[in-house]
C-alpha cells in the first residue's frame, strides 16, 4: 500500500506533560485505521497535530509525499477532509450555504454539493438554516463537510457522536464505500468500539501518548485467540478432568482460555469417557473487552 502520511519521532507537552510521544506512525492508502485509546491518550492531539492546529515541540510528518511545514500545511489540509470533535458551521445559513462557504475556501467545484449532502442524507434539508436541525443532522452536515470534493484523506474525531442507530449505520456504510470505492483512507477515533470494529481494516491504540498497538486488526486478532466454550453433561466433573489446562466455569458453560488446536484435541479426548459434551464453540472477545484489557497493561507494548 501507498502511504498518505508518515509521522517519525512526533511529541507535545502541555504544562511540562508529555501527552503524546509517537515514534513512527503511517497511514496506508485505503486504509480505514481506528484510532482507539482511553481518554487523554492523546488521540485528538495526534489528530489535531496531523492538522497543524496544534504545533508538536519535535517531530517530522509527510503529507501526499510531501514533507509538512508552516509554509505548506494550510495547502496540503485542502487536500484532505476532517471532523473534529465538533462541527463548525454558520447556523444562521442553510446546509447548502455552508458548503458553499467550504467550497471557496477550499477551491472545491461547487457540484460536489449535492452529492456530499446526498451521501449523508442532508439532500432534503439542504435549504433550511442549520439553527433548526437536530443534533443528529448537524453531525451529518460535518461529516458532508469533510467528505465534500472527494479528499484521498478523512480524519474524523467522533463522528458518530450524537447520530441514532439508523444514522450510525449510514455512515458505517458510507464510510466502507469511501475506502473501497473511492480509496480514502480514513483516521477515525471513537469510543464507540464496536463500530471501530465493524469497519477498521488497521487499528492504532494509545496509552498516555504512545503508541502500544500499530498494525492490522486481523493480526491484532491473532495476538488475542478466540476463547473456547465446552457444555457438557456435568461441567464439575470436567473441570476436574481438564485440571492441568487452563479453564474455568462460566453459567452452564466450561471455558478453555485461547487453547491451541492440539490443546482442544487433547480436551476432547480427556472428557470423552467422563462426560456427554453438548456443544463446543469458539467465541471471539470484542475489541471492546480486549482494549480494556490491553490498556491496564500499562507501559507496556502489544507485540
Amino acid at each position: 500500500m501507498n502511504k498518505l502520511l508518515t509521522i517519525e519521532n512526533l511529541s507535545k507537552t502541555y504544562n511540562g506533560k508529555k501527552v503524546l510521544d509517537v515514534d513512527h506512525f503511517d497511514l496506508p492508502a485505503g486504509a480505514i485505521y481506528g484510532l482507539i485509546g482511553p481518554n487523554g491518550a492523546g488521540k485528538s492531539t495526534l489528530m489535531k497535530a496531523i492538522l497543524g492546529l496544534i504545533e508538536p515541540e519535535v517531530g517530522d510528518m509527510v503529507l501526499f509525499g510531501e514533507k509538512v511545514t508552516p509554509k505548506n500545511q494550510k495547502i496540503l489540509n485542502r487536500k484532505l477532509g476532517a471532523l473534529i470533535e465538533r462541527p463548525a458551521y454558520y447556523d444562521h445559513l442553510t446546509g447548502h450555504e455552508n458548503l458553499s462557504i467550504l467550497c471557496t475556501l477550499k477551491g472545491i467545484d461547487k457540484k460536489h454539493i449535492l452529492p456530499a449532502l446526498e451521501a449523508v442524507g442532508l439532500e432534503t434539508k439542504a435549504n433550511e438554516k442549520v439553527r433548526t436541525y437536530s443534533l443528529g443532522m448537524k453531525q451529518r452536515l460535518g461529516i458532508a463537510m469533510a467528505i465534500i470534493g472527494e479528499p484521498k484523506l478523512l480524519i474524523l474525531d467522533e463522528p458518530i457522536n450524537g447520530l441514532d442507530p439508523v444514522g450510525t449505520l449510514d455512515m458505517r456504510h458510507l464510510f466502507l464505500q469511501l475506502a473501497e470505492e473511492k480509496n480514502t483512507t480514513i483516521l477515525i477515533s471513537s469510543h464507540i468500539l464496536d463500530e471501530v470494529e465493524k469497519i477498521a481494516t488497521h487499528i492504532a491504540m494509545l496509552q498516555q501518548g504512545h503508541l502500544v498497538y500499530d498494525g492490522t486488526l486481523e493480526n491484532y486478532r491473532r495476538l488475542h485467540p478466540p476463547i473456547l466454550s465446552i457444555r457438557t453433561s456435568d461441567n464439575e466433573k470436567a473441570a476436574e478432568v481438564l485440571s492441568s489446562q487452563r479453564c474455568r466455569i462460566r453459567g452452564d458453560r466450561l471455558i478453555l482460555n485461547h487453547p491451541s488446536d492440539r490443546e482442544v484435541a487433547k480436551a476432547v479426548r480427556a472428557l470423552s469417557p467422563h462426560v456427554d459434551i453438548y456443544r463446543i464453540e469458539e467465541e471471539r472477545e470484542s475489541l471492546e473487552a480486549l482494549f480494556i484489557q490491553d490498556t491496564q497493561k500499562e507501559g507496556r507494548s502489544i507485540d
